[in-house]
């Protein structure tokens, strides 16, 4: 048996290395597109064996028939032919997994199923059929409870305890929780789970991202404000071009942007390099895996070096999709125009480019006291207001200004003395006005160099004459001693009408409007999806979409042709068209309207399950970012389409997608065991009580901090560290040496580093921020225990705890939730007595009615 399958694999590893690629590189360009010639496909099984069956395909591969040569253009390499008849002596084995005639389509793909939305008789229905009933509901303080942490990730005050129990009314606190501000946050967190959400660039160069916290802010509203689900994402995908002008538009765009990026495969590897080529495939491979997986739930990232092995979806769907980010990075982009910078800006833009020259140059001296000198001569003896010297700012010194001008220096007027000076002041940027008189030539001698870098000269950006209003030096003929005749220096510079930086007429005013933009508030930022930014060493944007080709089996050093950007093929309903497609924009406006397509089941499926995994504690279907035929089948697929379809007549929104699944019966169950239930369905897959669930680890520490009554609430701006800095070529995140009570924010807000994990979140199962978390893994070890017993932040929370509370009664109730019974209140007496109010928090904290939800 054993050898067998060894043999079958073998097989299998034949075709896929040695037959596969030449099919797709050599083949499917005729025989595996949308059109087919001499209607024979050979991307599947079918067409393959047909043509092996009839000896077809080796009389066309070894050209032994003159009326059948494949491929028709180039004899295949003698090796590559020996390879095919070897393959088909084996029996041609062919590894990929067709669907069977009786084969059931792929349930996600269908179209969606209406039917009333009652959660309730989709839940018991499935019951009956096991002879199961739902639970009874669970009790008014585990409800509350319940609802609190489901809904804002946060624990009720022990008042909003009283008032529920004695009021019951559900729906009352479900509105009262979807209209807070902390739903947001909650709902955020869960939402930069699945966009793999983090603050630095990971990889080895795990270098800050200071700008990203803007789409943090932008989820936390969007969910706050319900915004319909089409648009939010139609926001992250295309925001820039759909919405243009709207600030949250550009902020939504942090999304494409989110996950990790290599700094050393952009900044310091060329496009041009292979590992640089490899970067920018890895990159957009990021970006449609990001969007596909949390917006379809598909795993369309399988199919990059070959057809899709299980679902529906060819090779070339992955590079149309790859085609779709062709012409956009990840970088800081401005979110909103300020329109007094506008004003500014444009007028800076109308006054002229920069100056194409420095001025004029004297040769370089060991020694300030050479004499140096430089003159105009105007052609012809002209009356002369005012001479004026203007000085130099080059650009390889534009911190110096005043570059050149000498100290000691004196002005002529053919031969006439008409200025001097001793060890003058340097002017800086001001020019140096002189009166005149009638003349011709003007000559400027310095008598004393300025010192440049140990050594010593004598510069001018240029030299005016003004008759009348015109300067008659522009373009006169100029003679000095010397002259450095290179690069942006010149004779001829010091007449041009440029100074170091502008045109002269333009100086003032130039000068003027550079100070207003430079007053102004700095440009809000956000990390995200551009096509426009500043570039830094091989990470330069691209003047349009790059070019994106079919690889084959992935390998950049393979390309095969040219991709055209689109969707999925496989997808029923929704079509991708592309107004412009050499518009980078319109391929992601396309892309963002074809998930949106009221005819994409998908996208309503996904929703809607994912919501359903983060009340109950499990989706249904359990792998949320897995829709194809190895993710989970769903528990429930009518309820599902209800629900998929209910949301989509409901104008896609999420809080009123919250209430209906709150109000259910089945959402309010106890979670108490039944033995006999558990026997016929052991895992809870039918749904006969609520799952008990663990808090996840910024409920934890922000339900330690509401209890101890130091949460901070303020929304919103930059992330907290929680950890000391160093900046360096791999930087430092030292979180040892952070104190905890320098932050106390909720922990949506804080800083969220790659490749070092907080060690309080990381034990308590903390989404990894360099992967696409659809659901977080629930662990129970002793790192957590002795992370909730030991932490620093831990520790002081307990204190805090204790100085707030009036007695351990109160301590409990704060806790708990609910008032402790007379034996618990003993009990907790004596050992307050024995080891202090602080430890009595610590064992709070850490029972298990705090840190389960029932």
């Amino acid at each position: 048996m054993i050898a067998l399958i060894l043999l079958l694999q073998d097989d299998a590893r034949f075709f896929e290395e040695r037959i596969r690629p030449v099919l797709v590189e050599r083949c499917y360009e005729c025989h595996g597109g949308a059109k087919v010639k001499g209607d024979l496909r050979l991307n599947t099984r079918e067409g393959l064996r047909r043509v092996v069956a009839d000896g077809a395909l080796l009389r066309a591969v070894r050209w032994t028939d003159p009326e059948l040569k494949m491929p028709p253009k180039e004899k295949l390499e003698a090796k590559v032919v020996e390879d095919i008849a070897a393959w088909i002596a084996r029996g041609a084995p062919d590894p990929r997994v067709e669907k069977k005639p009786d084969e059931k389509p792929l349930w996600s793909l269908q179209p969606l199923r209406r039917a009333p939305a009652d959660i309730d008789a989709f839940i018991e229905m499935k019951l009956r059929e096991k002879g199961l009933r739902m639970s009874p509901p669970a009790s008014r303080p585990a409800l509350i409870r319940r609802l609190a942490f489901d809904l804002t990730g946060l624990p009720p005050t022990p008042e909003e305890v009283d008032a529920f129990v004695a009021d019951g009314d559900v729906g009352k606190v479900v509105d009262r929780l979807l209209a807070s501000p902390r739903y947001g946050e909650r709902w955020g967190r869960h939402w930069l789970d699945a966009a793999h959400y983090g603050e630095t660039h990971g990889y080895d160069k795990d270098k800050k991202r200071p700008h990203a916290w803007p789409y943090r802010d932008y989820v936390i509203r969007a969910f706050n404000e319900d915004r319909p689900y089409s648009r939010f994402v139609r926001e992250q995908v295309a925001g820039d071009v759909l919405y243009p002008g709207e600030p949250e538009a550009i902020a939504a765009l942090g999304f494409l942007a989110a996950g990790p990026w290599d700094f050393v495969g952009h900044v310091e590897l060329p496009e041009s390099k292979t590992d640089g080529l490899i970067a920018r495939y890895n990159d957009r491979d990021d970006m449609l895996s990001t969007v596909m997986s949390t917006f379809q739930s598909l795993t369309v990232h399988c199919a990059r070096c070959h057809d899709h092995k299980f679902d529906p979806i060819p090779q070339e769907d992955y590079y149309a999709l790859q085609a779709v980010f062709a012409g956009v990075d990840r970088a800081d982009r401005v979110m909103e125009a300020d329109p007094k910078r506008l004003e500014l800006e444009a007028e800076l833009k109308a006054l002229g480019g920069p100056s194409p020259s420095n001025g004029w140059h004297s040769g370089i001296e060991s020694t300030s006291d050479r004499v140096k000198w430089v003159e105009v001569d105007l052609g012809r003896e002209v009356p002369i207001d005012e001479i004026r010297l203007v000085p130099a700012r080059p650009t390889d010194f534009r911190d110096t200004p005043g570059f050149g001008f000498p100290p000691s220096y004196r002005v002529e007027l053919d031969g006439r003395l008409l200025a001097a000076a001793e060890d003058a002041e340097n002017p800086k940027d001001r020019p140096v006005k002189i009166p005149g008189g009638r003349g011709r030539v003007v000559r400027v001698t310095a008598t004393k160099l300025w010192e440049r870098t140990k050594d010593f000269v004598f510069a001018l950006a240029e030299l005016e004459a003004m008759s009348g209003g015109r300067n008659v030096a522009a373009g006169a003929a100029v003679a000095s001693l010397d002259s450095i005749e290179a690069g942006r220096w010149g004779r001829a510079n010091l007449v041009d009408g440029h100074d170091s930086r502008a045109a002269l007429g333009n100086a003032a005013r130039r000068a003027e409007l550079q100070k207003a933009v430079a007053a102004l508030p700095p440009p809000r930022l956000v990390y995200a999806a551009t096509s426009a930014f500043a570039g830094s060493g091989g990470f330069q944007p691209s003047k349009g979409p790059r070019p994106v080709h079919l690889l084959s089996r992935g390998d950049v050093k393979r390309p095969l042709r040219p991709a055209v950007p689109g969707a999925l093929s496989r997808v029923p309903g929704p079509v991708f068209a592309c107004a412009d497609p050499s518009s980078e924009g319109q391929r992601r406006a396309a892309l963002a309207a074809w998930l949106t397509d009221p005819a994409n089941a998908l996208l309503r499926r996904s929703i809607v399950n994912r919501v359903w995994h983060h009340h109950f504690g499990r989706g249904l279907v359990e792998t949320p970012n897995d829709f194809g035929r190895m993710g989970a089948e769903p528990s429930h697929p009518e309820l599902l389409d209800a629900l998929a379809a209910w949301f989509q007549e409901n104008g896609e929104s999420v809080k009123q997608l919250h209430r209906l699944i709150l109000l259910s019966n089945a959402w309010r169950q106890a979670s108490d065991d039944n033995p006999a239930a558990r026997a016929i369905d052991a895992d809870n897959k039918l749904l006969w009580r609520m799952e008990r669930r663990r808090l996840d680890a910024e409920s934890f520490r922000d339900a330690l901090l509401f209890v101890g009554g130091g949460l901070d609430l303020r929304m919103g701006g930059p992330s907290d560290e929680h950890f000391v800095f160093k900046d360096d070529h791999s930087p430092v995140y030292d979180y040892a040496r952070f104190d905890p009570e320098a932050s106390r924010r909720r922990s949506v807000y804080r800083f969220i580093v790659r490749s070092v994990p907080d060690p309080l979140f990381d034990a308590l199962d903390a989404a990894d921020p360099s992967i696409l978390t659809p659901r977080r893994n629930t662990t129970l070890t002793a790192l957590q225990a002795l992370a909730a017993l030991n932490d620093p932040f831990v520790l002081r929370q307990c204190a805090r705890l204790a100085e707030r509370a009036k007695d351990v009664d109160d301590m409990a109730r704060l806790v708990w939730g609910r008032r402790p019974t007379p034996g618990e209140s003993a009990s907790l007496g004596a050992y307050a007595e024995k080891h202090g109010r602080s430890n009595l928090a610590r064992v709070l904290f850490n029972s298990n009615e705090f840190v389960f939800v029932d």
